[in-house]
């Protein structure tokens, strides 16, 4: 009689370890990031410059810094590698997808413009755009300088992407052009 207690208490000891494992365990697997979403964390993350803005259809923000408050929008850029095109929108704040931002009816198109890079460079490329914005002809040309990342305190969002130097009417600015991750 006495062993058989000694075995139901190693038993319910030996299950309630192996529950309390099994759960820790699965709790780690779930917040571990799997190899598809990591790349989706930061945008440009071991790739070009040129390769982050053309690798895929979401929007770039272009912006005097990652939380400037604009009386006017910001101005979301979304390339099309195929044809080689960019659409400009006007956005009241930064969204984490283009979905998002057509669900919340925020994308005020500006036009669509074609666009080439006029260097060679992957990593400071310098963008081209021409065509018409609102009915009226413009140019501009962006230049890439360097990385940088933070946080869109507006909507919460981790951004990613580039400083760089917008030349609009021989008018230079510095700006940011940023999309958000995961």
């Amino acid at each position: 009689m006495e062993r058989n207690k000694s075995l139901a208490a190693i038993l319910v000891v030996t299950a309630g370890l192996g529950l309390i494992l099994a759960g820790c365990g699965k709790s780690s697997s779930k917040n571990a990031n799997p190899s598809s979403k990591t790349s989706m964390q930061n945008p440009t993350k071991g790739k070009t410059a040129k390769e982050a803005l053309i690798s895929n259809d979401n929007l770039w923000y272009m912006n005097g810094s990652i939380n400037y408050k604009s009386k006017t929008g910001i101005d979301a850029y979304q390339f099309n590698r195929h044809n080689q095109t960019v659409t400009i929108y006007s956005v009241s704040k930064i969204y984490k997808t283009y979905k998002d931002a057509k669900k919340a009816n925020d994308l005020d198109k500006q036009g669509t413009l074609k666009y080439s890079f006029k260097n060679k460079s992957a990593n400071n490329p310098v963008i081209y755009m021409k065509g018409k914005l609102s009915d009226i002809p413009m140019d501009q040309t962006v230049s890439v300088r360097s990385k940088v990342s933070g946080k869109y305190r507006a909507a919460n969002l981790k951004v990613s992407g580039f400083k760089v130097v917008r030349s609009l009417d021989n008018d230079d600015a510095k700006q940011v052009l940023v999309t958000p991750g995961n």
